[in-house]
C-alpha cells in the first residue's frame, strides 16, 4: 500500500473518530429538559433536593430546570399557565387550581402522580402571650399566604374551635423575622421555618398539623393533564426518580439530613427538629385529600364543586397512588 494512501486512511479515521465523539452523544445521549417548581426552603420537598444531589434525574436522561415560588397558590398560577412540567406543592393549592379549571379545557391542570410527604407544618407562638388554644382569640397569626395548606389548616381549626383570630399572609422567609421583632404573635408554616423560630427566638409549638388533621396529605408531586396523557414514559421516569429519592431519605436519614443542611444552610439542630415532624412517603393519602376538598367546599374556597361530586373529582385528580 502506498504511503500516501496510508496517510489518507489515517486522516479519515481521525475524522470519523472526531465526528463520532461529538455527534453520537448528541444523538443518543441528549438529555430531555423538564421544568420543576417547588417552594422556598421547603423541606417537604427534600426528595427533589436528594434526587438532584444524587444525580437521579441525570441517570434517567433528564435535565432539570428549577423554579422557586413563595407559596403554593403562586406556583399553581404559573403551573396552569403552562410554565412548568412538574411541581412539588401543597394539596389545597393543587385542589383549587384543578377545580378552578373545570370546564375550561385547560391542558395544564394538575394531576397527582405521587406523594411528597404527610404532615410537617406547625403553628409556633410567643409562649409569654399564647399559652393555650383559647389565647389565640384576637391574636395576630401569620401564614405563608392565603390559600396555602397552612392557611387552610389554620382556618379549619379556628372554625371548629370557635376561635377569632387575625391572619396575616406573608412571605414564608419573612415570618421568622416578623415573629422575632414582635410584629406577630405567631405563625403557621412549613418546616424548617417553625423550627428556626424555636431555635432563634424561643418560640413554642402550640399545634402541629398532625394535631389539626392527623396523617393529612401535605405536599404532592403533580404533572399536567397534557403530560400525563401524552407522555406516560416521561411521567414514569419522574415518578421513578422521586420514589428512589424517598427510599433514600427513609433508608439513609443521616445522608438525607446532610443534603437538607446543604440546601437550607441552616444549623444541624434546626434541620433535625424540622425533619422529625415530616413523614416522607410515596403513598398518597386519598382520604385526607377528600377531607381537604370537603372542608374547602364548606369554607367557600371551592365553589364550583358539590360535596356529592367529591369522589368523581378525586378520581380525576389523583392518578397514581404510589
Amino acid at each position: 500500500m502506498k504511503k500516501s494512501t496510508i496517510v489518507l486512511l489515517i486522516i479519515l479515521l481521525v475524522l470519523i473518530i472526531s465526528v463520532s465523539v461529538y455527534v453520537i452523544p448528541s444523538i443518543f445521549h441528549e438529555k430531555e429538559k423538564i421544568r420543576i417548581g417547588y417552594l422556598t426552603g421547603d423541606l417537604h420537598h427534600l426528595a427533589l433536593f436528594v434526587a438532584i444531589a444524587n444525580n437521579y434525574f441525570a441517570e434517567k436522561g433528564l435535565e432539570v430546570e428549577l423554579y422557586e415560588y413563595v407559596n403554593g397558590p403562586t406556583l399553581m398560577q404559573h403551573f396552569v399557565a403552562g410554565e412548568l412540567d412538574f411541581a412539588y406543592v401543597g394539596t389545597p393549592p393543587a385542589l383549587t387550581a384543578r377545580a378552578s379549571g373545570i370546564g375550561t379545557n385547560n391542558p395544564y391542570l394538575p394531576v397527582v402522580i405521587s406523594s411528597g410527604n404527610v404532615e410537617g407544618s406547625a403553628l409556633v407562638v410567643n409562649p409569654n402571650i399564647i399559652k393555650s388554644i383559647s389565647d389565640l382569640n384576637n391574636k395576630k397569626i401569620a401564614t405563608p399566604g392565603t390559600g396555602t395548606i397552612q392557611d387552610i389548616l389554620l382556618t379549619i381549626y379556628a372554625n371548629k374551635n370557635n376561635i377569632e383570630l387575625t391572619k396575616y399572609p406573608g412571605r414564608i422567609a419573612d415570618l421568622v423575622l416578623q415573629y422575632g421583632r414582635g410584629e406577630i404573635d405567631g405563625f403557621i408554616g412549613w418546616e424548617p421555618y417553625p423550627s428556626l423560630a424555636i431555635y432563634q427566638y424561643n418560640a413554642s409549638i402550640l399545634l402541629t398539623s398532625h394535631d389539626i388533621m392527623p396523617n393529612h396529605q401535605c405536599c404532592v408531586l403533580v404533572t399536567t393533564e397534557k403530560i400525563y396523557n401524552t407522555r406516560p414514559d416521561l411521567v414514569a421516569k419522574v415518578v421513578s426518580v422521586h420514589n428512589t429519592a424517598i427510599d433514600f431519605i427513609l433508608n439513609n436519614p443521616i445522608a438525607a439530613k446532610n443534603i437538607a443542611i446543604n440546601k437550607t444552610k441552616l444549623p444541624e439542630q434546626v434541620v433535625e427538629m424540622a425533619l422529625s415532624r415530616i413523614k416522607f412517603t410515596k403513598t398518597v393519602d386519598v382520604e385526607s385529600i377528600k377531607t381537604f376538598l370537603s372542608e374547602m367546599i364548606s369554607l367557600g374556597i371551592i365553589k364550583n364543586i358539590d360535596k356529592n361530586q367529591i369522589d368523581v373529582f378525586i378520581k380525576d385528580f389523583v392518578r397514581q397512588g404510589s
